[in-house]
């Protein structure tokens, strides 16, 4: 029977192959949005991986429709919207390297909304980090200038700092869920409503994609492996480990991304990125680090079947 350290090292091991995966996603999706709309492409993934999502829970007969008296049920669908549509939307105006330094740095704000929805006391080394990570988006999304403050790069990072903020919660919307029901459950509301929201979205607000050869493997692509997959394993991982402990090993999705952007899109990286990119490494430690046991003993009680 495995014990408490097995399980905590499987959780951080699934956690990592899931960021790598959602690390991927950020090449695939600027690659992608040079001929599809963001509402669309996001909308169109995220079906696929809704589809994913029925047929795994049918054939592991945890589709159940007392999941949906739950309100966590209906409320991940809509923060998934707001993230989904800032982070697409978002990273047709930026970059991919930038797109995964500002949603990564959600683990900033994790910690303040814990300390807020599970009465966790904030340290003075985590609030520090707060400030810290805050300076280091300023540096990411402005660059110190203030003639950018009316650019459409501005617009795009300051929705990529919504999807953060929207990924930020959807970690501690996470955390109560999965006492109520099973992972993939859990999985499969996050996916199930959101297209349609996004559909609805796209049909007033957005405009025609242009298809072409490799587009459909594309989004195949990113339809399996950078959204039903990854979110299935990190989810069965929170059983595991606390969301700090999470948030962490998925800042490596950040590493990943900004790699991958750099060998295989060629984006440059000036120097503005190189200091924000420290400042919110820097505030993110900071955070963990003054992360009290009582966080890290905290992983909550095995989900329920609904």
């Amino acid at each position: 029977m495995d014990g408490p350290k097995d399980r905590t090292r499987e959780g951080v091991t699934i956690s990592l192959l899931s960021a790598f995966m959602l690390g991927t996603s950020w090449v695939a999706i600027k690659v992608g949005l040079s001929d599809l709309d963001p509402l669309f492409y996001s909308m169109i993934v995220f079906a696929i991986g809704a589809l994913i999502m029925v047929i795994y829970t049918v054939a592991r007969g945890t589709f159940k429709l007392a999941i949906f008296k739950r309100w966590e049920a209906w409320a991940a669908p809509a923060v998934t919207y707001v993230l989904l549509a800032a982070q697409y939307t978002g990273l047709d105006s930026s970059s991919a390297a930038t797109g995964a330094l500002i949603v990564g740095s959600n683990i900033i704000l994790v910690a303040p909304m814990s300390a807020l929805f599970f009465r966790q006391k904030l340290r003075r080394l985590q609030l520090a980090g707060l400030g810290l990570g805050i300076l280091g988006l300023i540096a990411l999304t402005t660059k110190f200038d203030p003639t950018a403050l009316g650019g459409s790069t501005l617009l795009g990072n300051l929705l990529l700092i919504v999807a953060s903020a929207s990924l930020a919660f959807s970690y501690v919307l996470s955390r109560i869920a999965l006492r109520h029901m099973t992972f993939d459950q859990w999985t499969l509301v996050i996916h199930l409503f959101t297209p349609v929201l996004l559909f609805v979205t796209w049909i007033f607000l957005g405009h025609a994609s242009t298809f072409r050869s490799d587009t459909w493997a594309l989004i195949l692509y990113v339809g399996i492996f950078c959204t039903s997959v990854p979110v299935l394993i990190w989810a069965r991982a929170l059983n595991w480990i606390s969301i700090v402990t999470s948030s962490t090993v998925m800042l490596s999705e950040s590493v990943f991304g900004v790699t991958l952007s750099i060998l295989l899109l060629n984006e440059p990286i000036d120097w503005y990125v190189v200091i924000g990119a420290a400042m919110v490494f820097v505030a993110i430690y900071m955070v963990i680090r003054g992360t009290t046991s009582q966080e890290e003993g905290n992983v909550g009680e095995p989900a329920r079947r609904g």
